[in-house]
C-alpha cells in the first residue's frame, strides 16, 4: 500500500531553514514537493464494476493504473490513446468479447491521477465478467471498495472531506441530503479547513522561529493580534460545528416510536402517515407484537416510523417478547408518539415508562367519532379515517424534532461523526492555548498547544492520517468508486 508521503513531512519538527521562511511560503514549498510526490502510480493496475451489477441497458467498467491503457489496447487490437470516445470490439483469443465504447485518459488527468481506462459494454453480468478476467489475465486485480476514491486522494486530487462526499453523494435520498453532499465534494469543508491551518502554520511557524532563534531579534508577535488571530480561527471551528446535527439527521435520520394502549390505532395512524398500508390494522386489541418499521420523509430527514405494541400487563409469552421490543424501540427513539384513543378515557401511562430526556409528543386519534372526548390544549386532534389533524401532526413532528433549522451560519456544512470529533479536538486545543496566552504562559506551551489543533485538522482533511485508518474509511465505499 502506498503510503502519503506528506505524513513524513508534517509529522516531522521543521528544520531550522524551514522556520526562517515566512509561514505562507514555508506552506507553499511544502504543498508544491508533497504535490510532485504524490503523483508517483501505484504499481498495479485495478478494475471494477462501476455501475450496479446486474442486467440493464448498459455497464461501465473502469480501469486504473499504469497498465490500464495497454490492457484496452491489447484486447481492441490496436493502440488507443486518451480522448475522444472509441468504439471497438473487444477480443480475447481470437473470440469477440462484446462491441464497447472505450474512453481514456492519461495520467495525471483522470479522476484517480492514474491513466484510467472506462469500458462502456452491454449489461449481461457474463459479458462483464468475460471482460473482467480477461483484463485480469493480462496484469490488472479485481479493486478493493472505495480502492479509485482512495487513489484520488493519495494523488492528491481530492482532500479526505471531498473522499466521503462521494459515499454520501452515492446513497443521499433526498434534495436536502445531495446539496450537502455536492457542497462537500466542491470542497466548501476542505476549504475553510485550509484557511485555519494555513492561518495556525503561519502563528506557529513564527512563534517557534522566535522561541528557537532568540538571538536573531525576531518578534514574538503574541500579543493582541496573536489573540485575535486564536479567537478568529475558534469562531471558525465553531461555525463547522454548527453542522454536525444537520449531517447526523441527513445520513442517519431520525426515529419516532408509536406508543399507547392497545387498540388505541396506533397502526391505522402509521397508515395514514404514510399514506399506504404498512401496518396490519385490526378492531382486536394486541395485534401488533411486533414493531413495524417504514421512512417517512419530512423537509428532506428520513424519519423512521416505529409501531409498537400496546402498553399493557401481557397475557402470554408471545406478547411478553413484543412488549420487549417496544421497551428497546423507545429507549432508542429519538421522540416518542403517544397515541391515545380520543373516544374513550385511557389510563394515564406511567411516567417511568418514558427515557429521560426523550421528547414526547401525545395525540388523540379518533377524532372522526362522536363520542370523542374534549382535547388538552397541548395535544393533537387527529383521525386515520378522514384524514383530519394529520397535516398538523406532521407539522408537529417537524417542530419537535427540529427538521426545519438550517445550520445557523452559511458557512456551516454537514459535517459527520469522525468530522465532529477531529474538530472538537482541534477547538479544544486552541481553547488551552488561548488560555495559556491570556496568562502570559512560556511560549513553548502555547506553541504545544497550536501544534495539536494543527494536527488535527491536518488529520481532518487528510494531511496527518495513518494507512489502518484510511483503509477503514475507504472499504466503506462500494466497488468501482
Amino acid at each position: 500500500m502506498f503510503t502519503p508521503l506528506r505524513l513524513i513531512f508534517l509529522n516531522s519538527k521543521p528544520s531550522q531553514r524551514d522556520r526562517r521562511f515566512p509561514a505562507k511560503k514555508r506552506s507553499l514549498e511544502l504543498q508544491s514537493e508533497i504535490g510532485t510526490l504524490l503523483t508517483v502510480q501505484q504499481e498495479d493496475t485495478i478494475i471494477a464494476l462501476a455501475t450496479p451489477p446486474g442486467s440493464s441497458a448498459l455497464a461501465l467498467l473502469r480501469l486504473s493504473g499504469p497498465l490500464s491503457h495497454v490492457i484496452v489496447s491489447e484486447l481492441a487490437g490496436r493502440s488507443l490513446n486518451s480522448g475522444p470516445a472509441h468504439y471497438v470490439k473487444l477480443r480475447h483469443e481470437q473470440e469477440i468479447l462484446d462491441d464497447v465504447i472505450l474512453t481514456l485518459w492519461s495520467r495525471p488527468r483522470s479522476f484517480t491521477g492514474e491513466d484510467v481506462a472506462e469500458i462502456s459494454c452491454h449489461g449481461n453480468m457474463l459479458i462483464v465478467q468475460t471482460l473482467i478476467q480477461a483484463a485480469t489475465q493480462r496484469g490488472a486485480r479485481p479493486a478493493r471498495p472505495g480502492e479509485f476514491s482512495q487513489r484520488a486522494f493519495l494523488n492528491g486530487k481530492m482532500d479526505l472531506t471531498q473522499a466521503e462526499s462521494v459515499i454520501d453523494l452515492i446513497h443521499a435520498r433526498s434534495e436536502r441530503a445531495l446539496r450537502a453532499a455536492r457542497a462537500m465534494q466542491e470542497g466548501l469543508l476542505g476549504q475553510q479547513l485550509e484557511t485555519a491551518r494555513e492561518t495556525l502554520l503561519q502563528m506557529l511557524s513564527h512563534l517557534e522561529a522566535y522561541i528557537d532563534f532568540p538571538e536573531e531579534d525576531i518578534s514574538p508577535d503574541v500579543g493582541q493580534n496573536f489573540i485575535t488571530q486564536m479567537e478568529a480561527t475558534r469562531q471558525l471551528l465553531s461555525r463547522l460545528l454548527l453542522g454536525a446535527r444537520e449531517g447526523r439527521l441527513l445520513r442517519e435520520g431520525v426515529s419516532v416510536a408509536l406508543i399507547g394502549q392497545p387498540n388505541a390505532g396506533k397502526s391505522s395512524l402509521m397508515n395514514a402517515l404514510l399514506e399506504r398500508d404498512r401496518s396490519i390494522v385490526s378492531a382486536r386489541p394486541g395485534t401488533t407484537r411486533d414493531t413495524v418499521e417504514e421512512v417517512l420523509m419530512l423537509e428532506g430527514i428520513q424519519v423512521r416510523l416505529i409501531d409498537t405494541a400496546g402498553l399493557r400487563e401481557a397475557e402470554d409469552e408471545v406478547e411478553q417478547l413484543g412488549l420487549a421490543r417496544t421497551s428497546r424501540a423507545m429507549a432508542t427513539a429519538d421522540l416518542l408518539l403517544w397515541v391515545s384513543d380520543g373516544s374513550r378515557v385511557e389510563e394515564a401511562l406511567d411516567p417511568a415508562l418514558f427515557p429521560p430526556g426523550t421528547p414526547v409528543l401525545r395525540c388523540y386519534n379518533k377524532a372522526d367519532l362522536p363520542l370523542a372526548q374534549a382535547r388538552t390544549k397541548d395535544a393533537l386532534a387527529v383521525s386515520s379515517v378522514t384524514g383530519q389533524g394529520l397535516a398538523e401532526l406532521r407539522q408537529a413532528l417537524i417542530k419537535t424534532l427540529q427538521l426545519n433549522q438550517q445550520a445557523a451560519s452559511l458557512d456551516a456544512v454537514a459535517i459527520n461523526a469522525r468530522h465532529q470529533s477531529l474538530l472538537t479536538q482541534a477547538d479544544l486545543a486552541l481553547s488551552e492555548a488561548l488560555e495559556l496566552q491570556h496568562r502570559a504562559a512560556a511560549p513553548e506551551l502555547v506553541s504545544s498547544h497550536l501544534r495539536q489543533a494543527l494536527h488535527a485538522l491536518g488529520e481532518l482533511i487528510g494531511q496527518v492520517s495513518n494507512e489502518d485508518i484510511l483503509d477503514r474509511l475507504f472499504q466503506n465505499f462500494c466497488l468501482g468508486k
